[in-house]
């Protein structure tokens, strides 16, 4: 061999050598991705927000009658038994206390009165004298007619006038009575804040529970109907939670649900109540307005998982729309969109491989995927954009 053919043969291998390290260099690498495997076991679809505890029957006791309240002795948290306890004392308010004219047109009416009951009084007294006269001339007249010497007129005639005497002494019976009362409401109209105050009254609890508001606690003069202070029992406790409008009518009375994230150990269990006919406009911290709805989540279980509870504190509320126990689950993560639908990137031997898929349930870590995958088949986890339909991958790491 020459030297010019030896010459060749290593610079063609030098070449060859070349662009195969050119070839390795610029080919595409694999792009690493995190794992996961589909499995198959429990989920469950659920609407979860915030709201707050509230005592289910609470009574506001109010004032029966206008006066001055005494301070009240209670304070939020004391128990108090129905028809036992006495919550307040009202004192009704004195009279107003007279100018010399009022005082003096008072004392005119009084004396009035007097006159008219005087009047009265004796006019009934002439009634009831012509009724025994009438009384008397029917009986004559009866005793008459039964002998033969008076007609059947003059005693119906007798009868007639006897029984409009008796009418008329029931008459002024009454206007007596009616008189009385006027020289009565004259004399109380005369009374000042000098007169006897009447007994005070004692209002007592309409319920057994304890104390959740107080209203009016100093002492001051208070209108008939005032409210005075709440009574609700602790152990009717429920939460009050403010859904959406969307996801409260897929909410129906019955459901499962539970209380998270309410400050004490674990969670509490709970039933869907009652779900308000009518929602309501509310704006959210960013602004937005958004129609809510109250959905009342009534505790079940021993009451002491929730003794550290009381009205007004904030919780959350999630309702368990529907439980699956053996469903295809994916995590969260490793959902896109594409073309609208929801989609995983599949791992094809060493490519990622795009597959619209059907979901049901979305937790906050996994979802409910009812077609497109099968268990134990690869997914992608939180593709970035370098992760294409066909582009080849390598795992890292496989979540568990």
């Amino acid at each position: 061999m020459s030297k010019t053919q030896v010459r060749w043969i290593v610079v063609a291998a030098v070449g060859v050598a070349l662009v195969a390290g050119l070839a390795l260099l610029f080919a595409p690498r694999p792009v690493p991705v995190d794992a996961a495997r589909v499995v198959s076991g429990p989920i469950a679809e659920s609407v979860q927000d915030q709201g707050w505890a509230r005592v289910r029957e609470a009574y506001v006791v109010s004032a029966p009658v206008s006066g001055r309240l005494e301070r009240l002795g209670l304070k939020v948290g004391d128990h108090v038994t129905a028809g036992e306890t006495m919550v307040a004392r009202i004192r009704p308010a004195p009279a107003d206390l007279l100018d010399p004219r009022s005082r003096a047109q008072a004392e005119a009416a009084v004396a009035a009165a007097n006159a008219a009951v005087s009047a009265a009084r004796s006019e009934r007294e002439r009634l009831a004298a012509d009724a025994r006269r009438a009384d008397l001339a029917l009986s004559r007249t009866r005793t008459l007619a039964e002998r033969g010497f008076a007609a059947r007129s003059a005693l119906d005639n007798a009868e007639a006038e006897a029984k409009a005497a008796r009418a008329a002494v029931r008459a002024a019976e009454a206007d007596l009575k009616a008189r009385q009362a006027q020289l009565v409401s004259a004399r109380y109209a005369l009374m000042g804040p000098d007169a006897a105050a009447p007994q005070a009254v004692a209002v007592t609890a309409p319920a057994t529970g304890y104390v959740t508001r107080v209203l009016q606690e100093s002492e001051r003069t208070v209108a008939m109907g005032s409210p005075l202070l709440e009574i609700g029992d602790s152990q009717g406790l429920e939460a009050q939670i403010e859904f959406l409008s969307q996801d409260a009518v897929r909410i129906h009375e019955g459901m499962t649900a539970e209380l998270y994230d309410w400050g004490g150990a674990g969670t509490i269990p709970a039933v869907v109540r009652r779900v308000e006919p009518q929602g309501f406009t509310k704006v959210s911290a960013l602004g937005v307005e958004e129609q809510r709805v109250l959905v009342m989540l009534q505790f079940t279980g021993a009451p002491s998982r929730w003794s550290a509870l009381g009205p007004g504190y904030r919780v959350w509320g999630r309702v368990y729309l529907r439980r699956e126990p053996a469903a295809l689950k994916v995590p969260l993560g490793a959902l896109v969109r594409s073309g609208g639908r929801w989609a995983v990137f599949r791992i094809d031997g060493a490519r990622a491989r795009l597959t619209p898929v059907e979901v049901g349930a979305l937790t906050d870590r996994e979802a409910e995927v009812r077609s497109g995958l099968s268990a134990g088949q690869a997914v992608v986890l939180f593709p970035s954009d370098r992760v294409r339909d066909g582009v080849r991958v390598a795992a890292r790491r496989e979540a568990s």
